[in-house]
């Protein structure tokens, strides 16, 4: 057995932002009105990880890229159906319950960010498209936003008990290998790498650019 790195830097920083900055948002979106400003800055910096993440997501390493984790329906069935019973296959990237899991909390995240851009309080505090496409759209994407954060934290808790469930039951480090990167190889693995993963300096560089092209945008657009 031995350690190989499967999640690099870029992962890691982003994936640890989302989470920092998604406590953030449910708890002053849940505040009074003096933290609303924050709640603001820090949708717009969720908006802007999320975005290089899946730019990072075509352009990245080999296991953070979408295409590395998006299996065949029946081996996703397969796969639940072996859990249920004992061990199955083993990954070093995501597993298919996982990989599914990825997607769709980056799509309900991205629907809210989104949805938070044409929200108000219709008293102090206006997404910087609110009123761009009429006020009936505007009242779905408020309904939207404020019906998004309830399911989201369902995902996160779900999330966090297949973390917990594959740490207890199978002795898989997920949140170590989430911080420092690797993960140990017993060479079963359906995923297992022929060469060591690099990170690409171009997927980093665009994806990097990208997401901070559009923060600068938002932040000069009054609230």
């Amino acid at each position: 057995m031995k350690k190989v790195l499967v999640w690099d830097w870029p992962v890691r920083v982003m994936h640890w932002l989302m989470v920092i900055l998604f406590t953030g948002l449910i708890l002053t979106g849940r505040a009074d009105e003096d933290y609303w400003q924050w709640h603001f800055y820090m949708g717009y910096s969720l908006s802007a990880v999320i975005i290089a993440r899946l730019l990072y997501g075509f352009l990245g390493s080999s296991f953070a890229r979408f295409k590395q984790f998006l299996y065949h329906p029946m081996e996703v069935l397969g796969y639940v159906k072996t859990l249920l019973i004992g061990r199955g296959k083993a990954y070093l990237g995501h597993n298919p319950v996982g990989g599914i899991m990825v997607l769709v909390l980056l799509l309900a995240l991205s629907l809210q960010w989104l949805s938070g851009l044409f929200t108000s309080d219709d008293i102090f505090w206006f997404g910087p498209l609110y009123g761009a496409l009429g006020e009936a759209f505007n009242s779905q994407m408020s309904s939207l936003h404020h019906l998004l954060p309830d399911i989201l934290l369902i995902l996160v808790a779900l999330h966090i008990v297949a973390v917990l469930y594959h740490e207890l039951r199978f002795k898989e480090r997920l949140v170590a290998a989430m911080v420092h990167g690797r993960k140990v190889i017993h060479g079963q693995e359906r995923d297992t790498p022929e060469q060591a993963i690099k990170t690409p300096r171009l997927g980093v560089t665009v994806s990097l650019m990208v997401a901070l092209a559009w923060l600068a945008w938002l932040w000069s657009v009054p609230i």
